[in-house]
């Protein structure tokens, strides 16, 4: 993942749990010290559950994009195919269901 991305995303996910950290230690149930360690912790834990369903998700959508093929893929052909996102099956078909493309092919 870009760097960048990675950053912004952390940025964005400590800035909300910060809302809600704040909300806690005005209610009194943490501390200050208490909300630092918890963000820290829980925005390690949300950057990961999210990286983790992401990688699934690309992992799906490789395995129903190679079953939709009329013929064989190498890995370079699969991913110049997933690169431009054009007749991909949907990674919500179920296991006893064949893929189909989608609209336009490449």
């Amino acid at each position: 993942m870009n760097p960048m991305v990675q950053e912004a995303l952390g940025s964005i996910v400590r800035w909300a749990l910060m809302l809600l950290a704040g909300y806690v230690v005005q209610a009194g149930i943490w501390t200050g010290a208490d909300a630092e360690r918890y963000v820290g912790g829980a925005t390690i834990a949300v950057l990961a559950l999210g990286w983790s369903l992401w990688q699934k998700y690309r992992s799906r959508l490789k395995l129903v994009t190679a079953l939709a093929s009329s013929k064989p893929l190498s890995e370079a052909c699969l991913k110049e195919k997933l690169a431009v996102m054009v007749g991909i099956p949907s990674v919500t078909t179920p296991q006893n269901v064949i893929p189909q493309q989608t609209g336009d092919t490449v």
